[in-house]
């Protein structure tokens, strides 16, 4: 065990080591980093600005006791965001369309003839983080991907510049599994 000048605390030998100090990279995640893949809506996928890792929260349980603080244990659960894009929308809502029937086929809106069956509900998307070589390093792997909400898209004849329509997208799914590359 090491020892500290000022103190004469004991720090242990493997805090000392040098390379458990330093960090591997001095370069920064960059919010361009991303390359995002989903194979039931290609046309948006191509026209994606953002994208997001989700929330990823574990329930906690309280126990008892009789005085003082609370006490937390960690609960058996744990709970996702949602999966959120944003896209360009294409000037015939080729990319915008496709998730909209996807949603329509979801809910059966209309008809049976509008149902299809529930395998063809999902699909699995991928999130890739990229580094500064814009070389995939980490891979988010969404599985039974499902749409839950499409944004407006929004008209204004008032403005002085034009300027692309963006849409968001929101997507509930089971389980993401995190994939070092």
């Amino acid at each position: 065990m090491g020892y500290t000048a000022e103190n004469k605390i004991s720090i242990p030998d493997y805090y000392q080591s040098l390379d458990l100090r330093q960090p591997k990279t001095d370069n920064y995640l960059l919010n361009t980093s991303f390359k995002f893949m989903m194979s039931k809506s290609p046309k948006t996928v191509y026209f994606c600005q953002r994208a997001n890792i989700p929330e990823f929260s574990l329930e906690a349980i309280e126990q008892p006791v009789k005085y003082g603080a609370r006490v937390f244990k960690a609960g058996d659960k744990y709970t996702y965001g949602d999966l959120s894009i944003s896209f360009l929308v294409d000037e015939n809502l080729e990319n915008y369309l496709e998730i909209h029937d996807w949603i329509r086929s979801c809910a059966n809106l209309k008809d049976t003839t509008e149902f299809v069956g529930r395998e063809q509900f999902t699909t699995d998307a991928t999130l890739m983080v990229l580094n500064s070589y814009s070389q995939p390093i980490v891979s988010f792997n969404f599985r039974d991907v499902i749409p839950t909400s499409l944004g407006a898209v929004n008209f204004d004849s008032t403005v002085s510049e034009v300027e692309p329509i963006v849409v968001d997208a929101s997507f509930k799914f089971t389980v993401y599994e995190v994939e070092r590359l």
